[in-house]
């Protein structure tokens, strides 16, 4: 594949790199959603989005294995730093569930899995003409997306209120 690579490919592989990056910011802002939420009833719906978004990641992994792309050395490192960073919070450094950065930290979650959503949604669109995709795979990590977003909703339609009503 190395010969034959086109700019479009330099394009693919740099943009799904970046999604890799992303995914495991996103795994680790699931947990520290969950460590935020401790102790409720959405602890374990978040540390179960986080172990999904995790299996996302792997998944996109593969795609881009199956592309014959790599991931980019620097990202790599840059995804170890992320990993390293672990436990900070950087949306909610307090944790605090009764906060405007609560509301704020869901908000972002969601928005991060839509991003996620895009991107498998142009996937799908690519796999139209691109048989190296799996186009199965894509409508099922399609799917798990439009899941997560649902559930991330549901948390915060269920603990609105005791941010913003006291």
């Amino acid at each position: 594949m190395a010969d034959r690579r086109t700019e479009s490919d330099e394009h693919l592989a740099a943009y799904l790199n970046e999604h890799l990056l992303a995914g495991e910011g996103g795994v680790r802002a699931f947990h520290a959603a969950a460590k935020t939420f401790e102790g409720s009833s959405h602890e374990r719906a978040l540390l179960a989005l986080a172990d999904e978004i995790a299996r996302d990641r792997r998944d996109l992994a593969r795609i881009i294995h199956r592309l014959g792309f790599r991931p980019a050395g620097w990202k790599r490192i840059l995804t170890l730093a992320i990993k390293a960073a672990g436990s900070i919070n950087p949306v909610n450094l307090l944790r605090q569930r009764r906060s405007s950065m609560a509301q704020f930290e869901l908000d972002f979650l969601t928005g991060a899995v839509r991003a996620k959503l895009s991107m498998w949604e142009a996937l799908l669109e690519l796999s139209e003409s691109d048989d190296r995709f799996d186009r199965a795979l894509l409508l099922d990590l399609e799917r798990r997306a439009e899941g997560q977003i649902a559930e991330v909703q549901r948390i915060n339609r269920e603990t609105v209120r005791e941010r913003f009503l006291g």
